[in-house]
């Protein structure tokens, strides 16, 4: 990615001088709007040239705030401390748009759960847990907080002692004392708001009884509570030693007669080894405390001075992943494994054993499949990397699974040397097959044809049948790419990129901004953060069609990768092309350059440290390459030579883009570019017989408009 963004820093300077004053579509009519909010964002944009600057971020800025505010009740204090915390109210426009106002009330409730002091020194990880849960309302409801953990009093403060209590829980064998017997709530004994609504709250707590409900109550299965009394009387008898006998030795055993020839291992055993509390079930945490543990560990002492993630001082984006609701008696165990040996492990025994009865079913302090057990019982890909990354993220490490062909492994972000990364872990792929959940709303991105196996620009929505978004890793390693840039320039990037879907959001093209409009808008957006893969992604499929632009953004790629004709990139020669004019972001684009090259190896060996880069570049050159232009185009109504231009221009890039991808040596992404080029070869054969039908057509055409005249 570095290589495309040193091209468009070079080419910048051109496109100011052909394009008018500070990069812009400059005094170009604004489209029209029917929201009069909008009319202070479109002024500002008139005058910037519909390139993103301060007045136009001020102006997008109050026209989010106009619409939220009306569904938010908070108090003067409240609001004067929000507008001293720009944070949040910045998160809360970046992430998407129309903003949810979720996100804000969301922060509020958890800074004053939290209080000043936790709300100000963890307030990056506060918007993250705010920005997961956006689709609620989080404590709204006015009960006391309970066994559940439904913590709902809208002033109540998280207690530290809570962290005591919790985790004595534990020690306590934390759910057993849950059985089939809690009550199930009817919606008239559950707490509403002043409008009569329930709060999402008490439906929440609800669920939780719910799904005990269905681990524990064995309905009307008497054979399965005959069986539960007997356990209990009987607890030296272990639940594999009587699962697999027959009907008869079963009688002979126990005295249970079950009905209707009607075998052992036909019962229930999960429900019945939970309710004769042979085993613990394994139930996911609340939001709340899992928020409020993460925070109370680290302020134990010398926490956070050790090797540990900084959860204090790391961008919201990259806390996303510790806000999943982990079952908090496994959190805890992981907690003080770390406190006591200094690290978490990452493997276990690689077994199937963990499927055997005498194993699933012995009794102990722990689901079968809950992490601790796994780490004594074994398993394969899937268990293994799930322990591992529970485990991380049990020490506030960012952590979330990894998909790979047939295989399961996960991913962790790191920080190093004042800079943040993505790490692969049990891996046995490579990267371009390596799949991780996103949990940021998707923009716009390269999304590859299941058939032609080519890739296309598109919004991107998920592709599993939970509509859950997997990306390939390398967004991951993009978003860390785009943290050591800065959070506030990618939050704006993203302002930049809402605005444009504001101005091209009509069906009939006269009402959206020009397409001069839109590159500027990008070009200044990519400026705010060069990191930003949603915009470059964006810019090249804005351009896609025009083959001189495309061009022009590739323009000098092969230089700003290590260069495969002479195998030389030093920092000089990169510090002198690639500074924006002295600006910050030229500052920041050459330190990107610099840390993403090896200085080793012999001449012609030097490789891209970081593939992402070289995935940001294939992804413009194929999603803009893909498709042959098309005769029909309006555009070449008036000379047939400017469509065979356009498609030779084409045929040439791929040509050329196959030579450099050759010289590059393993690289993944050859033999995308391999049938591509195929796909061309009919093009450059018919080249110069076209060239000459050319010539004389055109020659014809202008005879025939001198003979009008």
């Amino acid at each position: 990615m570095k290589q495309l963004l040193f091209a468009v820093a070079v080419l910048l300077p051109v496109f100011a001088l052909a394009q008018g004053k500070d990069l812009g579509a400059y005094k170009q009519p604004i489209p029209i709007t029917d929201n009069g909010d909008l009319r202070w964002l479109d002024a500002a944009l008139y005058s910037s040239g519909f390139i993103f600057n301060d007045d136009v971020r001020e102006a997008y800025f109050d026209h989010c705030l106009n619409l939220i505010t009306p569904h938010l009740k908070f108090s003067e204090k409240t609001w004067e401390w929000l507008n001293e915390h720009p944070a949040v109210l910045n998160a809360t426009f970046a992430l998407e748009y129309p903003p949810n106002p979720n996100v804000v009330h969301n922060f509020v409730k958890l800074a004053k759960l939290v209080g000043p002091v936790y709300a100000e020194k963890y307030q990056q990880l506060l918007i993250a847990f705010a920005v997961k849960y956006r689709g609620e309302r989080l404590l709204d409801s006015s009960l006391s907080a309970d066994r559940y953990g439904m913590i709902s009093s809208r002033n109540f403060t998280w207690d530290p002692k809570r962290k005591a209590e919790l985790e004595q829980d534990v020690s306590r064998r934390q759910g057993w004392s849950i059985n089939h017997d809690v009550p199930l709530l009817s919606d008239a004994a559950l707490a509403r708001d002043s409008n009569g609504n329930i709060y999402k709250d008490e439906r929440t707590k609800q669920r939780w009884v719910q799904q005990l409900h269905s681990q524990f109550d064995l309905g009307n299965d008497n054979d399965a509570k005959h069986t539960v009394n007997w356990l209990k009387k009987n607890a030296k008898t272990k639940i594999y030693e009587i699962m697999s006998l027959s009907s008869h030795d079963f009688y002979n055993k126990t005295g249970i007669k079950l009905s209707n020839g009607r075998e052992p291992k036909q019962l229930p055993w999960d429900k019945i080894a939970h309710v004769a509390e042979r085993y613990p079930p394994r139930m996911s945490g609340p939001i709340i405390d899992n928020l409020c543990l993460r925070i109370m560990r680290y302020e134990e002492k010398g926490a956070e001075r050790s090797s540990l993630f900084p959860l204090s001082k790391a961008p919201w984006p990259l806390l996303l992943l510790l806000t999943q609701q982990d079952p908090l008696d496994e959190s805890t165990y992981w907690w003080n494994y770390y406190k006591g040996k200094g690290e978490v492990p990452g493997y276990a025994t690689y077994s199937f054993d963990y499927t055997k009865p005498e194993i699933r079913y012995a009794d102990g302090p722990w689901h079968p499949d809950a992490t601790p057990r796994i780490l004594t019982d074994g398993g394969v890909c899937g268990r293994l990397s799930t322990m591992a990354e529970f485990a991380q993220r049990s020490i506030g490490t960012p952590a979330q699974g990894m998909g790979q062909p047939g295989h399961r492994a996960f991913m962790t972000y790191s920080y190093r040397n004042g800079k943040y990364y993505t790490d692969m872990h049990h891996s046995v792929d490579t990267i371009a097959v390596s799949t991780v959940g996103w949990e940021l709303p998707p923009i716009y991105g390269p999304v590859t044809d299941a058939k032609t196996k080519l890739t296309g620009f598109q919004p991107m929505t998920g592709g599993n049948s939970d509509n859950y978004l997997r990306n390939n890793i390398r967004w991951h390693i993009g978003l860390c790419e785009a943290m050591n840039v800065g959070l506030e320039s990618w939050e704006d990037s993203r302002m930049a990129l809402h605005i444009l879907d504001m101005y091209t959001a009509a069906s009939e093209d006269w009402k959206n901004a020009s397409v001069a409009q839109q590159e500027a808008l990008l070009r200044s957006a990519m400026l705010k953060n060069v990191a930003n893969t949603d915009v470059i992604f964006r810019l090249a499929a804005a351009r896609k069609g025009n083959a001189s632009k495309i061009l022009d953004l590739l323009q000098g790629f092969a230089n700003y990768f290590v260069s495969v004709t002479d195998g030389c990139t030093g920092d000089k020669s990169m510090a002198r092309n690639t500074n924006f004019g002295n600006t910050q972001a030229g500052a920041d684009l050459t330190a990107l350059l610099r840390n993403n090259f090896t200085t080793s190896g012999s001449r012609n060996t030097k490789k891209v440290k970081n593939e992402w880069a070289l995935f940001i570049r294939n992804a413009v050159f194929i999603g803009a390459f893909t498709n042959i232009p098309d005769e029909g185009d309006p555009k070449y109504a008036h000379s047939r030579i400017e469509w065979v231009r356009d498609k030779n221009a084409y045929a040439k890039a791929v040509a050329e883009e196959l030579k450099y991808q050759k010289r590059l040596k393993d690289s993944p992404f050859l033999a995308e570019i391999q049938q591509l080029n195929d796909k061309y070869e009919k093009v450059r054969l018919a080249g110069e017989r076209d060239d000459k039908r050319n010539v004389k057509e055109e020659r014809q055409r202008r005879q025939a408009e001198e003979n009008s005249w």
